[in-house]
């Protein structure tokens, strides 16, 4: 996650206010006094080093702080520091769409992907036992959380849908309709289901109100005049419902304010057996208890208002804005709106009474987006921070104006994004959905609740510092000991780095304005950079190729090539995409990435490696990876690709901290790139499982998983990200400096290095594999063991076979090269045991 953040500025929030030297108690201070002096030092200490990524010397004097006698004065700071405070448990390993029950006993979630989409119905209690579990989607509790009604949409049929009370056997209700959304169960006096039928937003789609109780049970469909059903918002105590009425596709949920009066959409209130009051406006929600309801209104001469309706008031106007508005939560007891409004480029969080009348009181900060406000309580607010590929959650005590951290996975280096938080009716608890395990590739996300009642035991604080500190002892030893025949040559190369080459290459490319392929500067941008790599004295060329973007035209990618000395037929792919948006020069994605390779070949191109070095500045990407397919496509049974970098937004200011997050398909790359950034340069390294939608997806589709990089995402939040306003003078030169250290540094190593092995295979007692491809290998180092030590045992053997003592079925085992410079593998190949 993103760390910085975790020190709110290093600010008095987390550091301790300590006196001047001089006037510290010495020798006249007690020793319980002392002590507790000592602690907040070492404390201090631990947050500075943290803050330059020093985390084992951090997590070194944390260790100490937490064996203090006073350690529980610092335990909420520690935990903060190093993960979450409170007590987070896993409810399930793929789930979606959580939503809590009226009394917050029972959670339900989602799993599974079409035909076969299925709900789960969760008591909260320890293992969270099934109260229910169907095959459909949308589950919906009855107001007193007696019912439950889904959709169910069968392989090939109709969609149905569903109600039961309690443990009651499920009826099938009636329907008959193509497609159905947002089954709702409401109503105070008597139960209703609230179901749209047909496309959203499409002239055929209808309202539908079916009575479940002390009436004929009968669909009664619902006439909206002046447009369609859109969606459906229930109030917190299920007591009403608002239709929201769309014309025809022109509805856009949220981002229906941003353009002030461009785009309306009507919504009403739902009555017993049709509409009631209807209102023109957007985003409608509700207060808790169900009685206040606020809105956006677009106003005639332009802006946005925030209208608030408490009971059967006439609508109070608790905020204007001019600028764009949306994102609005109503207090619990409706009090007062939070509202997200964008004050120059990136959104912050508001609160303002919704009786208007007073100005309203900015929460947030940030430099990043700032989203989502919903509340916990009348005097807390929960609101997410970050890009959608990797937002975080955050609590705000709107009475002591201090915000702390939610979520996290507890670890240094590796980030957790999140996509879902759903607070339980009483704001104790939330569930959020989110990948903990950094793995932003594969379809499965996990859902997980945070007890905001309950904090992390002393016990489980100390067990997550020590577990973090041998982690982060391992990844630095064992980096030391990858890059030790090489490193005076390493720091050589990565010393010759130059700060002021790479603003002259990032400020000449910005001036071509956008590189979009449709744009002039493509072409301007691919002549400088063929005649750029030639002046390093590479053997630089064009691959051109015709795409069709509304017309036919023809873009090129830009390869330069540094021959090997030793494996020449082995290459290694370094790539950046060079094009940018339509709308923006993209200084950061992706000029700052293009920018870092050039420097990176300049370097390299009077030190050439033992394996062959291709640098490649990719076109297309922003228009749906064309370059790196193209590349691809030609290249992938002409030329032995064994490895591949691929670097995508690499410098926007943040803030001091120089920070960045590699983004691998191969784990062993993932290591080597921290262990090049730890030694080689003042790069601060984080890492996610991550390639999709990036130009690494082509390459990782042409030759498999033997990618890393580094790139701002899904790490950072860039507000600049897509828009005109990514300009270069939100770019951090000295980030990009240091992240072209570690870039050269990676390089280095891994064509230097014997790549993956082929051919693992073990059976019995016995393993084989393909001799490695390099030449001059001199031995094989050989692990195995079973599922929870996997490396437990060892063996070196000259040969390409080994005998696997004591192995099991079910074992792993692993296996990589080492040349006679002493240089290992960069990646170990890995099987079971047969």
């Amino acid at each position: 996650m993103r760390l910085a953040i975790l020190l709110l500025a290093a600010s008095a929030a987390f550091l301790p206010a300590r006196a001047p030297a001089q006037q510290r108690p010495a020798a006249t201070a007690t020793a319980p006094a002392a002590a507790s002096l000592l602690t907040a030092d070492r404390y201090e200490r631990a947050v500075l080093a943290w803050d330059a990524g020093n985390y084992d010397a951090a997590l070194l004097d944390l260790r100490r702080v937490l064996a203090a006698p006073n350690a529980p004065d610092f335990h909420d700071r520690v935990a903060e520091l190093t993960g979450e405070i409170w007590q987070t448990v896993e409810v399930a390993k793929d789930a979606r769409a959580p939503r809590w029950s009226p009394d917050g006993s029972t959670l339900s979630y989602e799993y599974g992907t079409a035909p076969d989409r299925r709900f789960r119905v969760v008591r909260y209690a320890p293992g969270f036992p099934t109260v229910a579990e169907a095959a459909g989607e949308s589950p919906s509790y009855a107001p007193d959380g007696g019912s439950l009604a889904w959709i169910e949409t069968p392989a090939g049929g109709r969609p149905l849908v569903r109600w039961k009370r309690g443990e009651a056997t499920s009826e099938t209700l009636p329907l008959d309709a193509a497609a159905a959304t947002g089954a709702t169960l409401f109503g105070s006096t008597s139960l209703q289901l609230a179901v749209i039928t047909g496309t959203p937003g499409s002239n055929e789609a209808t309202l539908n109100i079916f009575q479940l109780s002390g009436g004929d049970r009968t669909w009664r469909t619902i006439e909206v005049a002046g447009g369609q059903p859109v969606a459906l918002v229930r109030s917190g105590d299920g007591s009403r419902l608002v239709v929201l009425i769309g014309e025809r596709g022109a509805f856009a949920r949220g981002g229906a304010a941003f353009a002030g009066a461009a785009r309306t959409t009507a919504f009403a209130e739902v009555a017993t057996v049709g509409l009631g009051v209807r209102v023109t406006g957007t985003a409608p929600t509700f207060s808790r208890e169900g009685s206040s309801i606020a809105w956006l209104d677009a106003e005639p001469a332009g802006g946005t208002r925030i209208l608030v309706r408490r009971g059967v008031s006439e609508p109070i106007v608790a905020h204007r804005a001019t600028q764009p508005l949306t994102g609005i939560a109503l207090s619990p007891d409706g009090a007062s709106v939070a509202f997200q409004q964008m004050l120059r480029e990136d959104w912050e969080l508001f609160t303002v009474p919704s009786a208007g009348g007073a100005p309203p009181r900015r929460i947030t900060r940030e430099i990043q987006h700032d989203l989502g406000p919903q509340y916990l309580s009348d005097s807390r607010l929960l609101g997410v921070m970050g890009e959608g590929r990797h937002r975080r959650s955050y609590l705000y005590d709107l009475a002591s104006g201090t915000r702390t951290r939610l979520f996290h996975n507890n670890s240094v280096r590796t980030v957790s994004p999140e996509y879902e938080w759903v607070p339980s009716p009483d704001g104790t608890r939330v569930a959020i959905v989110a990948e903990r395990d950094g793995d932003t590739v594969t379809p499965h996300r996990h859902l997980y609740v945070m007890d905001l009642t309950s904090k992390v035991t002393p016990e489980a604080l100390k067990a997550r510092v020590d577990s973090n500190l041998t982690a982060e002892q391992a990844l630095r030893t064992n980096g030391r000991r990858f890059f030790a025949p090489i490193a005076t040559s390493v720091q050589a190369a990565t010393a010759d780095v130059n700060i002021s080459r790479i603003y002259g290459y990032q400020k000449a490319l910005f001036g071509f304005d956008s590189k979009h392929i449709t744009q002039p500067g493509n072409r301007t941008a691919t002549g400088y950079l063929l005649e750029t790599y030639r002046g390093f004295g590479l053997d630089a060329q064009l691959q051109p190729f015709k795409t069709v973007a509304g017309t036919e035209i023809e873009v090129a990618n830009v390869v330069a090539t540094i021959r090997g000395t030793v494996n020449p037929d082995l290459v290694y792919v370094v790539g950046a995409h060079f094009d940018s948006r339509a709308e923006g020069p993209g200084a950061d994605d992706n000029t700052s990435g293009t920018a870092m390779i050039l420097e990176a070949a300049r370097v390299l191109a009077k030190r050439p490696l033992p394996a062959t070095v291709m640098f490649v500045a990719f076109t297309g990407e922003e228009a749906g990876l064309r370059g790196a397919r193209e590349f691809g496509r030609r290249m992938k049974d002409s030329i032995k690709v064994v490895g591949a970098l691929n670097n995508d937004m690499m410098g926007w200011a943040n803030d001091h901290r120089l920070d960045n997050t590699i983004r691998y398909s191969n784990p062993g790359l993932r290591d080597v790139q921290h262990a090049a950034a730890i030694q080689f340069s003042k790069l601060i390294t984080y890492d996610a499982f991550y390639y999709k939608s990036t130009d690494a997806q082509a390459l990782f589709d042409a030759w498999g998983d033997i990618i890393a990089g580094i790139g701002s995402y899904p790490i950072l939040g860039n507000p600049h990200y897509h828009m005109p306003h990514d300009v270069l003078e939100t770019i951090n030169h000295q980030l990009l400096t240091e992240t072209s250290r570690a870039t050269v540094a990676t390089i280095m190593l891994m064509a230097s290095s014997p790549s993956r092995l082929g051919g693992l295979a073990a059976s019995g007692t016995s393993a084989s594999w393909e001799r490695a491809v390099e030449k001059g290998v001199m031995r094989y180092l050989v692990r195995w063991g079973p599922a929870e030590a996997p490396m437990k045992y060892s063996a070196t053997v000259t040969g390409t076979r080994a005998v696997l003592a004591g192995a099991k079925p079910g074992w792993k085992v692993a296996v990589k090269a080492v040349n006679a410079r002493g240089l290992e593998g960069w990646d170990w190949a890995r099987a079971d045991v047969k």
